[in-house]
């Protein structure tokens, strides 16, 4: 019998047992096949669940990650998480930058303060936006079966993707956002019916929906959000997501202004309360979206396959 050896992080967490869990599994030598990382993952059954499975001189490190369903190209809290792994417990000397080989990009990670790891925010820098389709309100109203009146009608919603693809959806208040009551059969029809499930998708990947208002729970809050997404044929909600906070990102840049710097709380309806900090500025068509967070360590053990 082989083992392995694992680490879970809570990511975009300023306490333990907040923010997004993350399960980061050392294959360095490349033991697991394709097969036995996603059994991981579904035993696991976190959100995302990474293996690290190259080092290439101590900066750029290959990594894969994978939901209890399937394996994505790209994710945000996972790279996050993923790359605090490798500068507590794979590196000798800790570098205020790293380059995350993945599937859909190599992703650029700074840490600004590397040698004081547990307080730093690890940003990652997302690739360039992609805006897609269009929607009315009326539309999402409709297709949703929500309350016309719940979303703010002054701002714009939109399909946007760095890597997986989110609809960004404004809500009026926070009393919209807590009475948000989507159905999986609803959420899967609309889908559907906009060529944007994973069975009738271009990219293979189901579109998730983002919700955000400018009313926050705290104090130096600019924005609280929901991410619900369809995993595993069941309407799930993220308690902190990366790659839909750098479409938000993009969102901002274009409707808010040229340069933008804020925290944006996710995950407070769920009790897992995190926090993500946006900056970047869009010069002349070129966006630079920088999404970050903290890490805290929860556990450490021996996985055997």
């Amino acid at each position: 019998m082989e083992r392995i050896n694992y680490y879970i992080v809570d990511v975009f967490a300023s306490n333990k047992y907040e923010g997004n869990q993350l399960a980061v599994f050392l294959d360095l030598e490349n033991r697991l096949s394709e097969k036995q990382m996603q059994q991981i993952a579904k035993e696991i059954n976190f959100a995302e669940t990474t293996f690290i499975k190259e080092n290439k001189n101590d900066s750029r490190f290959a990594v894969r990650i994978f939901t209890p369903d399937h394996e994505v190209p790209f994710a945000g809290h996972p790279s996050i998480g993923t790359s605090y792994v490798i500068s507590k417990f794979l590196l000798a000397t800790r570098t205020p930058k790293l380059t995350l080989e993945l599937a859909h990009c190599d992703l650029e990670i700074s840490i600004p303060e590397p040698n004081n790891l547990d307080e730093s925010i690890v940003y990652m820098r997302q690739a360039q936006p992609e805006f897609r389709d269009t929607f009315t309100h009326q539309e999402i109203a409709e297709g949703l079966d929500i309350e016309l009146s719940s979303l703010d009608l002054l701002l714009p919603i939109q399909e946007i993707s760095t890597g997986l693809p989110y609809i960004l959806v404004p809500l009026k208040n926070l009393a919209a956002m807590e009475s948000l009551d989507l159905t999986y059969q609803a959420f899967k029809d609309f889908l559907i019916s906009k060529n944007k499930y994973r069975t009738n998708s271009k990219t293979g990947h189901s579109t998730s929906l983002f919700f955000f208002t400018k009313e926050a729970y705290e104090t130096g809050n600019s924005y609280n959000t929901r991410m619900l997404l369809i995993e595993n044929n069941k309407l799930s909600e993220d308690a902190a997501t990366g790659s839909a906070n750098g479409c938000f990102l993009a969102y901002l840049l274009t409707h808010e202004g040229a340069e933008i710097n804020v925290t944006v709380e996710q995950g407070f309806q769920m009790g897992r309360k995190s926090y993500l900090y946006l900056n970047g500025n869009v010069q002349d068509g070129h966006f630079e979206i920088n999404v970050g967070g903290k890490n805290k360590l929860i556990s450490e053990g021996v996985w055997y396959f």
